[in-house]
């Protein structure tokens, strides 16, 4: 009988070391894989801009979710409506994670897209996007932490003026830093993927 009980217990440490094991290489692919999205030290940072929550968006608050961030206007005729609509199958492909997701859209167009607006607009394409915006220098500020460009113009058209502008998608960590840009040409699921490593690393380190 010692000899069965002395099996077993040898059977048990040696399951133990290999759960060990496991967990350590996954750790290490996680570690990998977070680390094949280097940190952007060049743009970023933190911010605050009345949005569409009801109270101003401070941007550490979303310390803990990865954020797909974005900036645009509502008026735009094509290239923000399709990019929305492509952060919206990003959310769907994320199934369970999109509840660590958070995608954010800044409208640099604070005259014609007040909160009440930016709300009802985003809205349609999902309710859980947050709209954020302010005064001219306010967003100003923040475009030029992130780089992104916009350039006010005739549009020759009703709706008076229009803007050329950058439509980059930022890839922002649990941390708050910027890990990779995205432009109109990056398949949905390549961002899915992103985002899953990022949560995956956060739940293996906490």
């Amino acid at each position: 009988m010692k000899d069965v009980g002395r099996v077993i217990a040898l059977v048990v440490v040696a399951l133990a070391l290999l759960v060990a094991a496991l967990a350590g290489w996954r750790h290490y692919e996680l570690r990998k894989a977070a680390d094949a999205l280097p940190v952007n030290t060049r743009l970023g940072g933190d911010f605050v801009l009345p949005s569409t929550r009801g109270e101003p968006l401070d941007s550490k608050a979303l310390r803990g979710k990865v954020v797909l961030l974005n900036f645009g206007f509502t008026s735009c005729p094509d290239v923000c409506p399709t990019v929305l609509a492509r952060l919206k199958q990003v959310l769907k492909e994320l199934g369970p994670d999109a509840a660590g997701t958070q995608v954010v859209f800044v409208s640099f167009d604070p005259a014609r897209d007040p909160i009440d607006h930016l709300g009802k607009y985003l809205a349609h394409f999902d309710p859980a996007i947050i709209g954020a915006t302010g005064t001219d220098d306010e967003v100003a500020a923040v475009t030029k932490q992130y780089g992104a460009v916009y350039m006010k113009r005739d549009s020759g058209s009703a709706a008076g003026y229009a803007f050329a502008h950058s439509d980059y998608i930022y890839l922002i960590d649990t941390e708050g830093r910027v890990r990779k840009l995205y432009d109109t040409k990056t398949p949905t699921p390549d961002i899915s993927a992103d985002v899953r490593t990022l949560l995956a690393a956060r739940r293996s380190f906490f």
